[in-house]
């Protein structure tokens, strides 16, 4: 329950007691007994029909309205004081103005605190006696006293029970901020991560092999080579999108394929590609955060790198690509399988991610919630399995209506 949801709650009681009232007034007004004139019943009933009203447009709206249980407090006093010069009478019967009282102080306790609650209530149970001294009602003293106690004791009553709803409103107001603030923060560090983990495969990827390749150029193709290299690590620190370009929400599966792929063939042209079943049809079937899509990206890079790197580009078989949509407990998924059939090593050891490996593939794909499984034993080849989030792709917007189409018929 909100603080939102307690306002609506109390106004909501104290509209169901206004209404609680409606067959007493009928039957008091109709009765013979000492009723008062239509001079006073009608401003009375009217004073309190407009606060129901009001009560039910703060259980609709829940905009809260603190002066309306003073209003309940002032009109129930000012009730019983007129009552007092406009009944005609002695009466027989306990005079119907008096149904008020407990809605009367239970509309203090919500108005204001216990203390004060509490002096309204005594102000209210004087006034009472006030009606009784005045010969309008008189009832003997032991039942005017039990009857001031009852009046009073719903004072702390109402206090309590308001006091437990509008506590609960605020407990929840404040786990709701926290959760706010701690949704915040790990945005904040998730982004964080992205960035660190990004600018870690940048530097790994582009800048060191580019380092790398200018200080062993030799002769003008190794330069030209360098060059080459020192673009793309550029290139890569400026960013794909350029200033000010925003990057797309998301990226159809069939593009992102064609992304690896490409980079694949570049660095391995003999690589065998299996592409999903839906790569070709951009903007069709999955799609994936461009975040996710750079990180997949990246990964499978590295691995047909180091596939060259260690195995050489004349591996029988060649490299193979593998991708494919899988949908198991994480939700849809775009793998990307990158096998060669080179050295090997064993999986299973303490250093089997080396640094290109858990810097570039294992901490890049995970900062973007996807997973990489490894496979490798000496002299049976390299497997890695990447795989990363799918989302469905945005709706497309509404098709504009045709030029020239009528909107209505006109006579």
């Amino acid at each position: 329950m909100t603080t939102r949801s307690a306002h609506r709650l109390v106004a909501l009681v104290l509209a169901l007691t206004v209404l609680s009232l409606v067959p007493t007034v009928v039957s008091g007004s109709a009765a013979h007994d000492a009723r008062p004139p239509l001079a006073w019943t009608v401003p009375v009933v009217t004073a309190y029909g407009v606060l129901l009203v009001l009560l039910l447009a703060q259980v609709a709206h829940g905009r809260p309205r603190p002066w309306l249980p003073w209003a309940l407090v002032v009109a129930g006093d000012l009730a019983l004081v007129t009552w007092v010069f406009a009944a005609p009478g002695r009466a027989e019967q306990a005079p119907w103005v008096l149904s008020l009282s407990p809605l009367t102080v239970g509309a203090g306790a919500v108005a204001t605190g216990l203390g004060a609650a509490t002096g309204l209530g005594l102000l209210h149970v004087g006034l009472r006696a006030l009606v009784q001294t005045s010969g309008a009602w008189v009832v003997p003293p032991t039942a005017f006293v039990l009857d001031a106690l009852l009046v009073l004791v719903v004072v702390p009553a109402a206090w309590v029970a308001v006091a437990a709803v509008r506590s609960s409103g605020g407990r929840v107001e404040q786990a709701r901020a926290r959760a706010e603030e701690a949704a915040g923060r790990e945005a904040a560090a998730h982004a964080e991560e992205l960035e660190n983990a990004r600018w870690d495969a940048i530097v790994h990827d582009d800048v060191l092999a580019a380092l790398t390749t200018t200080a062993q150029a030799q002769d003008a193709t190794g330069r030209a080579e360098a060059r080459r290299a020192a673009r793309a690590a550029l290139a890569r620190v400026e960013g794909e999108h350029g200033p000010g370009a925003a990057p797309p929400a998301v990226l159809p599966v069939g593009r992102v394929w064609d992304a690896v792929a490409g980079a694949a063939l570049t660095l391995h042209p003999g690589a065998v590609l299996d592409a999903p079943a839906t790569a070709g049809e951009p903007g069709a079937g999955a799609a994936v955060d461009p975040d996710a899509a750079e990180a997949l990206l990246t990964a499978a890079t590295e691995l047909v790198r180091n596939a060259v790197r260690h195995g050489g580009a004349g591996t029988a078989p060649p490299v193979r690509l593998r991708g494919r949509l899988r949908t198991g407990a994480a939700g849809e998924r775009l793998l990307v399988e990158v096998r060669d059939a080179g050295r090997g090593f064993r999986a299973g050891t303490p250093g089997a991610w080396r640094l290109g490996l858990a810097v570039s593939v294992r901490e890049r794909v995970r900062a973007v919630g996807g997973d990489v499984h490894l496979r490798s034993w000496p002299g049976t080849g390299t497997c890695v399995l990447l795989a990363v989030p799918v989302t469905a792709p945005p709706a497309p917007p509404p098709a504009p209506p045709a030029r020239g189409a009528r909107r209505g018929t006109a006579r």
